[in-house]
Protein backbone atom coordinates (compact mmCIF):
# COMPACT_ATOMS: atom_id res chain seq x y z
CA UNK A 1 0.00 0.00 0.00
CA UNK A 2 1.52 3.29 -1.11
CA UNK A 3 1.93 6.31 1.12
CA UNK A 4 4.05 9.35 1.78
CA UNK A 5 6.24 10.49 4.63
CA UNK A 6 6.60 14.11 5.71
CA UNK A 7 9.48 14.55 8.18
CA UNK A 8 11.03 17.65 9.73
CA UNK A 9 13.31 18.46 12.69
CA UNK A 10 14.28 21.62 14.51
CA UNK A 11 16.20 22.67 17.62
CA UNK A 12 16.09 25.93 19.61
CA UNK A 13 18.21 27.25 22.46
CA UNK A 14 15.11 28.29 24.43
CA UNK A 15 14.50 31.54 26.29
CA UNK A 16 16.91 31.15 29.22
CA UNK A 17 19.99 29.13 28.26
CA UNK A 18 22.92 30.74 26.42
CA UNK A 19 24.06 27.59 24.64
CA UNK A 20 22.20 24.77 22.93
CA UNK A 21 23.28 21.33 24.16
CA UNK A 22 20.67 19.45 22.09
CA UNK A 23 21.36 17.69 18.80
CA UNK A 24 19.17 15.90 16.26
CA UNK A 25 19.50 13.91 13.06
CA UNK A 26 17.25 12.76 10.22
CA UNK A 27 18.87 10.42 7.70
CA UNK A 28 18.26 7.79 5.05
CA UNK A 29 20.32 4.60 5.10
CA UNK A 30 21.25 3.53 1.57
CA UNK A 31 23.55 1.16 -0.25
CA UNK A 32 26.14 2.82 -2.46
CA UNK A 33 28.69 1.86 -5.12
CA UNK A 34 31.67 4.08 -5.98
CA UNK A 35 32.91 3.46 -9.52
CA UNK A 36 36.65 4.08 -9.77
CA UNK A 37 37.12 2.93 -13.38
CA UNK A 38 34.85 1.32 -15.97
CA UNK A 39 34.38 0.91 -19.71
CA UNK A 40 30.81 2.13 -19.24
CA UNK A 41 29.83 5.75 -19.73
CA UNK A 42 30.39 6.80 -16.12
CA UNK A 43 32.88 9.37 -14.94
CA UNK A 44 35.61 8.12 -12.63
CA UNK A 45 34.68 8.22 -8.94
CA UNK A 46 30.96 8.23 -9.73
CA UNK A 47 28.85 7.20 -6.73
CA UNK A 48 25.65 5.28 -7.38
CA UNK A 49 23.04 5.20 -4.61
CA UNK A 50 20.49 2.48 -4.10
CA UNK A 51 17.04 2.89 -2.66
CA UNK A 52 16.60 3.83 0.97
CA UNK A 53 16.80 0.79 3.26
CA UNK A 54 15.59 2.58 6.37
CA UNK A 55 15.02 5.96 7.97
CA UNK A 56 16.98 7.04 11.05
CA UNK A 57 15.81 9.84 13.32
CA UNK A 58 17.28 10.74 16.69
CA UNK A 59 17.47 13.43 19.36
CA UNK A 60 20.13 13.87 22.05
CA UNK A 61 20.25 16.16 25.09
CA UNK A 62 23.69 16.80 26.57
CA UNK A 63 24.49 17.35 30.24
CA UNK A 64 27.58 18.88 31.83
CA UNK A 65 29.11 22.34 32.26
CA UNK A 66 31.91 24.10 30.36
CA UNK A 67 30.41 23.20 26.96
CA UNK A 68 30.59 19.53 27.96
CA UNK A 69 26.90 18.93 27.32
CA UNK A 70 27.11 20.20 23.76
CA UNK A 71 30.18 18.04 23.17
CA UNK A 72 28.54 14.95 24.68
CA UNK A 73 25.36 15.20 22.58
CA UNK A 74 27.46 15.72 19.44
CA UNK A 75 29.50 12.62 20.26
CA UNK A 76 26.29 10.69 20.89
CA UNK A 77 24.92 11.44 17.42
CA UNK A 78 28.28 10.90 15.72
CA UNK A 79 28.81 7.64 17.60
CA UNK A 80 25.54 6.15 16.39
CA UNK A 81 26.35 7.15 12.82
CA UNK A 82 29.84 5.63 13.01
CA UNK A 83 28.52 2.38 14.45
CA UNK A 84 25.81 2.11 11.80
CA UNK A 85 28.27 2.73 8.99
CA UNK A 86 31.11 0.52 10.16
CA UNK A 87 29.89 -2.18 12.52
CA UNK A 88 26.16 -2.81 12.25
CA UNK A 89 24.32 -5.14 9.87
CA UNK A 90 21.38 -2.87 9.12
CA UNK A 91 20.36 -4.04 5.63
CA UNK A 92 17.58 -6.45 6.52
CA UNK A 93 13.80 -6.67 6.47
CA UNK A 94 11.74 -7.16 9.67
CA UNK A 95 10.59 -10.58 8.48
CA UNK A 96 14.20 -11.85 8.32
CA UNK A 97 15.46 -14.21 11.01
CA UNK A 98 18.25 -11.76 11.90
CA UNK A 99 16.04 -9.46 13.94
CA UNK A 100 17.34 -10.60 17.34
CA UNK A 101 20.89 -9.86 16.20
CA UNK A 102 19.74 -6.48 14.92
CA UNK A 103 18.10 -5.61 18.25
CA UNK A 104 21.31 -6.50 20.07
CA UNK A 105 23.23 -4.35 17.59
CA UNK A 106 21.05 -1.39 18.54
CA UNK A 107 22.10 -1.78 22.17
CA UNK A 108 25.70 -2.24 21.10
CA UNK A 109 25.51 1.06 19.22
CA UNK A 110 24.82 2.82 22.51
CA UNK A 111 27.58 0.91 24.31
CA UNK A 112 30.00 1.99 21.56
CA UNK A 113 28.84 5.58 21.89
CA UNK A 114 29.08 5.39 25.68
CA UNK A 115 32.76 4.44 25.44
CA UNK A 116 33.37 7.21 22.92
CA UNK A 117 31.97 9.87 25.25
CA UNK A 118 33.79 8.45 28.26
CA UNK A 119 37.16 8.46 26.48
CA UNK A 120 36.60 12.04 25.32
CA UNK A 121 35.79 13.12 28.88
CA UNK A 122 38.93 11.46 30.23
CA UNK A 123 41.03 13.40 27.71
CA UNK A 124 39.62 16.78 28.80
CA UNK A 125 39.41 17.08 32.61
CA UNK A 126 37.16 20.15 32.35
CA UNK A 127 34.54 17.97 30.67
CA UNK A 128 34.62 15.13 33.18
CA UNK A 129 31.14 13.84 33.95
CA UNK A 130 29.61 14.92 30.66
CA UNK A 131 26.84 12.77 29.25
CA UNK A 132 23.86 12.72 26.94
CA UNK A 133 20.41 11.26 26.54
CA UNK A 134 19.59 9.61 23.24
CA UNK A 135 16.31 8.51 21.71
CA UNK A 136 16.56 7.10 18.19
CA UNK A 137 13.93 5.79 15.79
CA UNK A 138 14.88 3.31 13.08
CA UNK A 139 12.03 2.74 10.62
CA UNK A 140 11.81 -0.12 8.14
CA UNK A 141 8.24 0.37 7.04
CA UNK A 142 5.97 -0.51 8.73
CA UNK A 143 8.20 -1.53 11.64
CA UNK A 144 9.51 1.03 14.12
CA UNK A 145 12.49 0.23 16.33
CA UNK A 146 13.38 2.60 19.18
CA UNK A 147 16.62 2.69 21.14
CA UNK A 148 16.49 4.86 24.23
CA UNK A 149 18.58 6.11 27.15
CA UNK A 150 17.58 9.00 29.40
CA UNK A 151 14.50 11.21 29.41
CA UNK A 152 14.15 12.37 25.84
CA UNK A 153 10.95 10.87 24.44
CA UNK A 154 9.22 9.22 21.51
CA UNK A 155 5.47 9.58 21.01
CA UNK A 156 2.98 8.04 18.59
CA UNK A 157 0.02 10.16 17.50
CA UNK A 158 -2.73 7.94 16.09
CA UNK A 159 -6.45 8.61 15.60
CA UNK A 160 -6.34 11.74 17.75
CA UNK A 161 -4.56 10.05 20.67
CA UNK A 162 -0.98 10.65 21.79
CA UNK A 163 0.83 7.63 23.27
CA UNK A 164 4.23 7.70 24.98
CA UNK A 165 6.41 4.97 23.46
CA UNK A 166 9.47 5.32 25.71
CA UNK A 167 9.99 5.21 29.47
CA UNK A 168 11.72 8.11 31.23
CA UNK A 169 14.90 6.92 32.93
CA UNK A 170 14.94 9.34 35.86
CA UNK A 171 15.08 8.72 39.59
CA UNK A 172 11.63 10.28 40.01
CA UNK A 173 10.13 7.87 37.48
CA UNK A 174 11.92 4.97 39.17
CA UNK A 175 10.32 5.96 42.48
CA UNK A 176 6.93 6.08 40.77
CA UNK A 177 7.53 2.65 39.25
CA UNK A 178 8.28 1.36 42.75
CA UNK A 179 5.11 2.91 44.15
CA UNK A 180 6.94 5.48 46.28
CA UNK A 181 5.65 8.43 44.25
CA UNK A 182 2.24 8.85 42.69
CA UNK A 183 2.30 9.38 38.90
CA UNK A 184 1.07 12.95 39.31
CA UNK A 185 4.00 13.71 41.65
CA UNK A 186 6.70 12.83 39.14
CA UNK A 187 6.52 16.09 37.19
CA UNK A 188 7.08 18.25 40.29
CA UNK A 189 9.66 16.01 41.98
CA UNK A 190 13.18 17.49 42.35
CA UNK A 191 14.42 14.14 40.99
CA UNK A 192 12.40 14.40 37.79
CA UNK A 193 15.38 15.57 35.75
CA UNK A 194 18.04 13.49 37.52
CA UNK A 195 18.88 10.74 35.05
CA UNK A 196 19.23 7.11 36.10
CA UNK A 197 20.56 6.09 32.66
CA UNK A 198 22.55 8.09 30.13
CA UNK A 199 25.47 7.94 27.74
CA UNK A 200 28.78 8.94 29.32
CA UNK A 201 29.78 9.16 32.99
CA UNK A 202 29.81 5.76 34.71
CA UNK A 203 29.15 2.85 32.29
CA UNK A 204 27.04 1.19 34.98
CA UNK A 205 24.55 4.04 34.59
CA UNK A 206 23.73 3.04 31.01
CA UNK A 207 20.72 0.75 30.68
CA UNK A 208 19.57 1.08 27.06
CA UNK A 209 15.98 0.18 26.27
CA UNK A 210 14.87 -1.21 22.91
CA UNK A 211 11.28 -1.14 21.68
CA UNK A 212 9.48 -2.47 18.61
CA UNK A 213 6.18 -1.14 17.25
CA UNK A 214 4.08 -1.39 14.10
CA UNK A 215 3.28 1.85 12.31
CA UNK A 216 0.20 2.50 10.21
CA UNK A 217 -0.68 5.03 7.56
CA UNK A 218 -1.86 8.35 9.04
CA UNK A 219 0.35 7.88 12.13
CA UNK A 220 2.66 10.64 13.34
CA UNK A 221 5.89 9.97 15.22
CA UNK A 222 7.37 12.60 17.54
CA UNK A 223 10.87 12.59 19.04
CA UNK A 224 11.70 15.35 21.52
CA UNK A 225 14.03 16.41 24.30
CA UNK A 226 12.66 17.29 27.73
CA UNK A 227 12.71 20.99 26.89
CA UNK A 228 9.36 20.30 25.23
CA UNK A 229 7.75 18.03 27.80
CA UNK A 230 8.71 20.05 30.86
CA UNK A 231 6.43 22.80 29.51
CA UNK A 232 3.75 21.06 27.44
CA UNK A 233 1.36 18.35 28.58
CA UNK A 234 0.58 15.39 26.35
CA UNK A 235 -2.84 16.94 25.71
CA UNK A 236 -1.24 20.19 24.52
CA UNK A 237 1.15 18.32 22.23
CA UNK A 238 -1.73 16.30 20.77
CA UNK A 239 -3.75 19.45 20.19
CA UNK A 240 -0.95 21.07 18.21
CA UNK A 241 -0.40 17.93 16.13
CA UNK A 242 -4.11 17.69 15.34
CA UNK A 243 -4.20 21.19 13.85
CA UNK A 244 -0.87 21.22 11.98
CA UNK A 245 -0.94 20.80 8.21
CA UNK A 246 2.59 19.34 7.91
CA UNK A 247 5.58 18.30 9.97
CA UNK A 248 7.40 21.59 9.60
CA UNK A 249 4.42 23.51 10.91
CA UNK A 250 3.95 21.06 13.79
CA UNK A 251 7.62 21.26 14.77
CA UNK A 252 7.65 25.06 14.74
CA UNK A 253 4.41 25.35 16.70
CA UNK A 254 5.53 22.87 19.35
CA UNK A 255 8.80 24.71 19.91
CA UNK A 256 7.04 28.08 19.96
CA UNK A 257 4.55 26.81 22.55
CA UNK A 258 7.38 25.55 24.78
CA UNK A 259 9.17 28.88 24.53
CA UNK A 260 5.95 30.80 25.21
CA UNK A 261 5.52 28.70 28.36
CA UNK A 262 8.92 29.78 29.67
CA UNK A 263 11.52 28.09 27.48
CA UNK A 264 13.71 27.22 30.46
CA UNK A 265 15.65 24.60 28.52
CA UNK A 266 16.84 23.86 25.01
CA UNK A 267 14.07 22.24 23.00
CA UNK A 268 14.38 19.87 20.05
CA UNK A 269 11.57 18.20 18.11
CA UNK A 270 11.31 15.84 15.14
CA UNK A 271 7.89 15.12 13.64
CA UNK A 272 7.38 12.40 11.03
CA UNK A 273 3.94 11.98 9.49
CA UNK A 274 3.04 8.88 7.49
CA UNK A 275 0.34 9.97 5.05
CA UNK A 276 -2.18 7.79 3.23
CA UNK A 277 -0.92 8.39 -0.29
CA UNK A 278 -2.04 11.98 -0.63
CA UNK A 279 0.67 14.61 -0.87
CA UNK A 280 1.41 16.68 2.17
CA UNK A 281 0.05 20.21 2.12
CA UNK A 282 1.50 21.67 -1.14
CA UNK A 283 2.19 25.04 0.47
CA UNK A 284 4.14 23.47 3.33
CA UNK A 285 5.97 21.16 0.94
CA UNK A 286 7.12 24.05 -1.27
CA UNK A 287 8.21 26.16 1.71
CA UNK A 288 10.18 23.25 3.16
CA UNK A 289 11.87 22.52 -0.13
CA UNK A 290 12.93 26.14 -0.61
CA UNK A 291 14.46 26.68 2.81
CA UNK A 292 18.22 26.08 3.33
CA UNK A 293 19.61 24.42 5.31
CA UNK A 294 16.68 22.05 5.41
CA UNK A 295 15.97 18.94 7.45
CA UNK A 296 12.84 17.91 5.60
CA UNK A 297 13.18 15.34 2.84
CA UNK A 298 11.60 14.95 -0.57
CA UNK A 299 13.15 12.13 -2.55
CA UNK A 300 11.12 9.34 -4.13
CA UNK A 301 12.62 5.91 -3.44
CA UNK A 302 10.92 2.62 -4.25
CA UNK A 303 11.33 0.90 -0.86
CA UNK A 304 11.11 3.25 2.13
CA UNK A 305 11.90 6.89 1.65
CA UNK A 306 11.17 10.31 3.00
CA UNK A 307 7.94 10.65 1.09
CA UNK A 308 7.39 7.21 -0.35
CA UNK A 309 6.19 4.14 1.51
CA UNK A 310 5.67 0.71 -0.02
Amino acid sequence: MAGRMDCYGRTHVGMVRETNEDQFLIADLKKSVVIHQTSLSYDEETELLGGSQAKLMLVADGVGGNAAGERASSLAVEGVIQYLLNAMHWMFRPEDDREETFLQDLKSALSFTQERIQHAAEAVPEQAGMGSTLTAAYVVWPTLYLIHAGDSRAYLYRDGKLTLLTHDQTYAQALADAGVLKPEQVHTSPLNHVLSSLLGCDPSHLEPLVYKYKLALNDSLVLCTDGLTRHLSDERIAGILSKSSCSKTATSELIQAANDAGGRDNVTVIVARFADGKAVDPECESVCAAEEPSTDTADNVPTFASNSLV
